[in-house]
């Protein structure tokens, strides 16, 4: 099958193949068209280019000061702490050494676990992207970045657009569920980054959408009645 006959089809691919969910034979296959195919490469660097943009979608996340400090010395920043068997020596040498090691064999401990907690309780903490979507334009333009936390329930918008809206008007994201009707997330208004609160699991919506409406959002329950100005699929990423 020539895949270039079918634009929509190259596009799903590239996404995929840019977000890291497309593997195995059917990744392999799809490396040979972009090897052999600029317009396929063109397609798979412009999704790249898209989600270069998505970690800064998520909150920033202070390293651990220890990671830090090494970080810094290798830097030429600081300069390094003594060397273990430097530290030993002096240790070793003093009068107190076999009356201190119990404690500093207890202190030792007690920083370890007291690390081990600490990267544990970031790592439950930090965002996870479980599922992305680039929204595009009428012109197929990146328009808007979105990620979202399947375990938070977190929506994370970031816009990349430059649409006009007078202070009446305010944009509102919507899932597109298949077969059923347009169901509001949230209202964006004219936040250039917003997260969100989406109780709803999205790993079934295939797709999102944006449009202008009202100030508060749309009036109608069942779906937009401004212009849909945005729109683009939702990938799971954990596939």
């Amino acid at each position: 099958m020539d895949l270039r006959r079918h634009p929509d089809l190259v596009d799903k691919l590239a996404a995929e193949y840019a977000v890291g969910t497309l593997r195995a034979g059917a990744r392999r296959r799809f490396e040979q068209w972009i090897r052999r195919h600029d317009d396929v490469r063109a397609t798979v660097e412009r999704w790249q280019r898209y989600l270069a943009d998505l970690p800064t979608l998520q909150p920033a996340t202070a390293p651990p000061p220890e990671i830090l400090s090494r970080v810094e010395v290798q830097l030429g920043w600081r300069e390094p702490a003594p060397s273990p068997k430097a530290l030993w020596q002096k240790l070793w040498q003093g009068t107190g050494f076999w009356r201190g090691a119990t404690a500093v064999a207890a202190i030792v401990a007690a920083v370890a676990v007291g690390l081990n907690l600490r990267l544990s309780e970031q790592l439950r903490e930090a965002p996870i992207a479980n599922a992305v979507a680039v929204l595009q334009d009428a012109q197929a333009q990146a328009a808007v970045l979105v990620t979202w936390d399947a375990r938070t329930g977190t929506l994370s918008l970031k816009r990349l657009d430059a649409t006009p809206l007078t202070t009446e008007q305010a944009l509102q994201l919507w899932a597109l569920p298949p077969g059923g009707k347009p169901k509001s997330l949230g209202v964006i208004g004219h936040q250039r980054a917003v997260r969100l609160t989406v109780a709803q699991p999205l790993q079934q919506v295939p797709a999102l959408a944006i449009s202008v409406e009202p100030r508060g959002g749309s009036p109608n329950p069942n779906g937009p009645t401004g212009p849909v100005v945005f729109k683009g699929a939702l990938i799971d990423s954990t596939l």
